[in-house]
C-alpha cells in the first residue's frame, strides 16, 4: 500500500476541519443507550436529498457505516467520541434525531508521530487560541467560564501552560483535536502498518488495463513514476473548492467562479474529480447546492494572505478512512 499527497504536508482539508462524522446506528450510540426507530435514518436522508434520493446508495451507507466504525475503533488508533446530545441539522423533520449520529475524533497526542508531526498540516489559525486547538464540548465550556469558575480557571491555566511548553519544545501544540486529530490518527495508523506516504507527489494520471484502473502515474521527486496497484486505487481528494472552472459550471449565480471563498487549502483544485472523469467517471452536475453555504468574515493576515475560517466548501467524494494501535490522548 502507498499513500501519495500532492501537498508538502499531509492532512488537507481534514486537518482544518472539525473532524466530525455523521453515521447512524453505531456501537458508540448503542453504548450510550441511544436507539433509533427502525427506518428513521433512511427517512431523514430521503427528506434531505429530495429529488436526488438514491435508495440503493443510502442502504449501502447505512449498512456499512457502522461496520466501518467498528473496524477502525477495534483495530486502529482512529477513535471517536459521541456527545449524547448533538442534533442533526434538521432534527425536527421526519427521521431526525437529537443525538446519536454525530461523532468527533478523540484528541490525540502529536508526539506519537515523532518527527513526522512536522509534516502534518496545521489547523486554521483563526480557529485556535494562541495557536492552540480546542476540543469540543467540555473544554470549550471551561474556556468560556475561565473567569467565572475556579475549576475552569485551573483547567485553562494547565491547558495553556502545557501548550506553551509544547510550542517551545516542538514548535507547535501537541494536543491535537478535531480534524487535526483525525489526520494525525490516520497518519499514526499508517506508520504502524509501515505504509509509506509520499509528500509533494501529485497523481498525474490513472492507468487502465482490462477495463479497470490498474495503477497511477505519480510525479515523485520531480520525475514521473508508474505505480501498479494490486487491489485498486482510492481517490481521497475531496471536492473542488479551488477549481474555478467547475465552480462556474455548477454555481450559475457566481459567473466568474470567484464570488465565494473557501477555507480549504489552495492546492485543492479538484484533481480527483478530473482523474475519475478521465477514466470514465461522471460528476453529477444536477445536484443542487453542491456546497455548504455559510456567511463568512474575510480578513487579512499579517503575511498578506486572506483568512476565511468559515466559508463554503464544495462537496466532492467522501474520504475512505483506513489505517492501527496507538495511545489515546488524556
Amino acid at each position: 500500500m502507498l499513500v501519495v499527497e500532492k501537498e508538502p504536508r499531509f492532512g488537507g482539508t481534514t486537518a482544518r476541519s472539525g473532524g466530525w462524522l455523521w453515521i447512524p446506528g453505531t456501537r458508540l450510540a448503542t453504548e450510550q443507550g441511544i436507539k433509533e426507530p427502525p427506518g428513521a435514518a433512511k427517512a431523514y436522508l430521503k427528506h434531505e436529498t429530495t429529488t436526488h434520493f438514491s435508495e440503493k446508495r443510502v442502504d449501502v451507507f447505512l449498512e456499512n457505516g457502522p461496520k466501518a466504525i467498528d473496524f477502525f475503533t477495534k483495530n486502529t488508533c482512529v477513535q471517536f467520541d459521541m456527545p449524547p446530545i448533538f442534533p442533526d441539522y434538521h432534527a425536527e423533520i421526519p427521521g431526525g434525531q437529537p443525538g446519536g449520529r454525530s461523532m468527533v475524533t478523540r484528541p490525540f497526542d502529536g508526539r506519537e508521530l515523532g518527527v513526522r508531526v512536522k509534516q502534518l498540516a496545521p489547523p486554521l489559525p483563526e480557529l485556535t487560541v494562541f495557536g492552540m486547538m480546542l476540543g469540543s464540548g467540555p473544554e470549550i465550556r471551561h474556556f468560556m467560564r475561565a473567569f467565572r469558575s475556579l475549576t475552569s480557571f485551573i483547567y485553562v491555566t494547565k491547558r495553556l501552560t502545557k501548550h506553551f511548553l509544547d510550542v517551545l519544545k516542538h514548535g507547535r501544540g501537541m494536543t491535537l483535536t478535531n480534524g487535526n486529530a483525525l489526520a494525525g490518527r490516520l497518519a499514526k495508523a499508517a506508520m504502524d502498518l509501515d505504509i509509506p506516504v509520499w509528500l509533494s507527489s501529485p497523481v498525474k494520471s490513472l492507468v487502465t488495463e482490462h477495463s479497470g484502473v490498474s495503477g497511477a502515474v505519480i510525479e515523485h521527486e520531480g520525475k514521473p513514476v508508474l505505480i501498479r496497484a494490486k487491489q485498486g486505487v482510492v481517490l481521497a481528494c475531496g471536492g473542488f473548492p479551488h477549481d474555478i472552472e467547475r465552480r462556474k459550471q455548477l454555481f450559475p449565480h457566481a459567473p466568474t467562479g470567484k464570488e465565494h471563498y473557501s477555507p480549504s487549502p489552495a492546492a485543492n483544485t479538484g484533481d480527483g474529480l478530473r482523474l475519475a472523469e478521465a477514466v470514465g467517471g461522471r460528476v453529477d452536475g444536477t445536484i443542487p447546492h453542491a456546497a455548504a453555504w455559510v456567511p463568512a468574515s474575510v480578513t487579512t493576515r499579517p503575511d498578506g494572505s486572506k483568512a476565511r475560517p468559515r466559508a463554503y466548501t464544495p462537496s466532492g467524494s467522501r474520504r475512505l478512512i483506513r489505517s492501527s494501535g496507538c495511545r489515546d490522548q488524556d
